[in-house]
């Protein structure tokens, strides 16, 4: 069990890297690392996840579409980059 955390954490850190880059967010801001499925999404059997969120913004992957997305933290908007 332990080694599949590592595994998994070391993939949701890759992926959060990632996202940060192509949304071009500040990596110097405090980033908060996850997987966390968007509740609009949930009834679809891949749905679009939250990767990393800072104060402003939440950086998120869409499977389907191969893309990332920022969302507002303050706003509900869906911006496809």
């Amino acid at each position: 069990m332990t080694r599949l955390y590592e595994e998994v954490f070391t993939r949701l850190e890759e992926m959060a890297m990632i996202t940060t880059r192509a949304l071009k967010l500040d990596a110097r801001a405090a980033l908060a690392v996850k997987f966390n499925p968007l509740p609009e999404q949930q009834e679809h059997e891949f749905a679009a996840v939250e990767i990393v969120s800072t104060a402003e913004c939440s950086g998120c992957y869409d499977y389907r579409d191969g893309a990332c997305f920022e969302r507002e933290t303050r706003q509900d908007s869906r911006r496809v980059q």
